[in-house]
C-alpha cells in the first residue's frame, strides 16, 4: 500500500512538472509569428497601428529572454493591443514567409534587407514595413530595458499618426 501511495505520488509530481513545462512552451508561442506580409501589412493597416517585429531565431537565448520578461507579458496584460502589433520573425534557414507579392522568401533574407545582424532585434514599422522609430539591437540593462522599450513604442505610435518615417523600406 505504502508503494502504491509513492508511486501515485511521482506520477502525480511528473504530470506537474509536464505541465509547467508545457506552460512555460505555450507562453513563448502566444508572440504571433510573421507568416505572411501582406496579412501582417492588412492588420497593421485595419487596426492603424504600429508593429513591433522582433527578429529571433530559434536558438537564441537573448530572444527567449525577451519573449518571456518583455514581450509574452506585454502580450498577455491586454495592455498593448490598441497601441501596437508585436510579431516575431525567424531568421533560421528554415524559416520561410510570404512577401509582400506573395513569394516564398526566407526570414534571413528579411533580415538581410533591413541589415539585421544580430538577434533579437526590434524593428518598429508601419503598414508598408517602413521603419518608424529606432531599431532595438540586442537585449540592453534589464535595469532598463522596459522603459527603452516603452519609448519606442511611444515613438512609433507618434510617428504613425504624423505619417513620418525613417527610410528603410521591404
Amino acid at each position: 500500500m505504502l508503494i502504491m501511495f509513492f508511486k501515485i505520488l511521482h506520477i502525480k509530481s511528473l504530470l506537474l512538472v509536464l505541465l509547467l513545462y508545457s506552460n512555460n512552451v505555450m507562453a513563448a508561442t502566444n508572440i504571433e509569428t510573421v507568416k505572411d506580409l501582406r496579412e501582417l501589412k492588412k492588420q497593421a493597416e485595419s487596426n492603424n497601428l504600429p508593429v513591433l517585429l522582433m527578429f529571433t531565431a530559434e536558438d537564441c537565448d537573448y530572444c527567449e529572454a525577451l519573449r518571456k520578461h518583455y514581450l509574452v507579458p506585454m502580450v498577455e496584460s491586454g495592455e498593448y493591443s490598441s497601441i501596437i502589433l508585436i510579431r516575431q520573425l525567424y531568421i533560421d534557414d528554415y524559416s520561410y514567409l510570404r512577401n509582400a507579392k506573395g513569394e516564398l522568401i526566407s526570414g534571413d533574407s528579411v533580415a538581410l534587407k533591413y541589415d539585421v545582424e544580430v538577434t533579437p532585434t526590434l524593428l518598429f514599422v508601419n503598414s508598408e514595413m517602413k521603419e518608424v522609430a529606432e531599431r532595438i539591437v540586442g537585449l540592453s540593462d534589464f535595469n532598463y530595458f522596459d522603459e527603452t522599450l516603452k519609448n519606442h513604442i511611444n515613438k512609433a505610435k507618434h510617428f504613425l499618426a504624423n505619417k513620418s518615417s525613417v527610410e528603410t523600406e521591404y
